[in-house]
């Protein structure tokens, strides 16, 4: 579920939010599955860590719980949530990818010392494709933890989900025109960074996946033999958003976020984790009236 396309029906969430606060527990549920799918992939390309963005949704889910009688409607509950969900990502500690990921700097120093010298023949290429897509995802994700947070926020919200400036400034509580000045900065620094090491986009750069990829399988990171791919895990983050920014649409910005936009748009079971946990708790239920 992807809550910024346009065609989302915002009347659907008041309607389940005043069931939930009412005391259903299925629209309660039901408001958890609507949009812990979103939350989880914002918070991967925060902070990169699976089990880490799984514990940054959860955390927000129960906010949003706890929280639900306090939304007003003043806003839309879109806004009135995601604004939560950021503030409470913003604002979090720092996350173990953050401490190891620092700069550009030690990034290039990394990817230019780590498995330079390792080869994949073509038909090795093509046998572990899925391998080298994540080899190459991982090492993007690394690219974005060089930004600052509200960076990091920035380019996820509007790079790489394809939110409007004036919906996702809202968002971060700052005025569109803030917004697409950090935006540009954002890609602005990325993006140098990636023309200057990254040999998918300049092929006089030394860096390829699939070194890399080789010397990590060699090193036992990578399982070639056991490690799989679902399918249903594989739609990409493109295929959910859909509709296009005007302003992101220019040829040249668009060959950066491709790589960005092709990730995949991930699940995850956090919120059935969550519903069974804290829905079904005793002093949850009796604090919510749940039925």
């Amino acid at each position: 579920m992807y809550p910024f396309i346009e065609k989302y029906d915002e009347s659907q969430d008041i309607i389940i939010v005043q069931q939930a606060c009412d005391g259903s527990r299925q629209a309660m549920e039901k408001l958890v599955s609507l949009h812990q799918r979103f939350i989880y992939n914002v918070a991967l390309k925060l902070v990169r860590d699976a089990d880490d963005a799984a514990d940054l949704t959860q955390e927000v889910l129960i906010k949003m719980i706890t929280k639900l009688s306090l939304f007003s409607g003043k806003s839309s509950f879109r806004t009135w949530l995601y604004r939560m969900v950021m503030n409470h990502f913003i604002s979090s500690k720092r996350k173990k990818a953050e401490k190891e990921v620092i700069s550009f700097n030690k990034l290039g120093v990394y990817i230019d010392e780590v498995h330079d010298s390792e080869d994949m023949s073509l038909e090795e290429q093509e046998r572990y494709s899925d391998h080298i897509t994540d080899v190459r995802n991982n090492c993007m994700s690394s690219m974005l933890l060089c930004l600052d947070r509200q960076q990091r926020a920035i380019f996820v919200l509007g790079g790489i989900f394809n939110i409007k400036s004036t919906i996702a400034s809202a968002l971060l509580d700052i005025t569109p025109e803030n917004f697409r000045k950090q935006l540009s900065r954002a890609k602005a620094d990325l993006f140098q960074f990636m023309d200057h090491k990254c040999g998918l986009m300049n092929p006089d750069n030394p860096c390829r996946c699939f070194k890399k990829t080789k010397g990590f399988m060699n090193e036992g990171k990578i399982d070639a033999e056991t490690q799989t791919f679902k399918p249903e895990y594989r739609q990409s983050i493109l295929s959910v958003t859909v509709a296009k920014n005007e302003e992101l649409d220019s040829l040249m910005e668009g060959k950066y976020l491709h790589f960005f936009t092709s990730q995949v748009y991930a699940d995850t079971k956090a919120g059935d984790q969550l519903i069974e946990s804290l829905l079904f708790d005793p002093q949850i239920k009796q604090l919510f009236h749940l039925n």
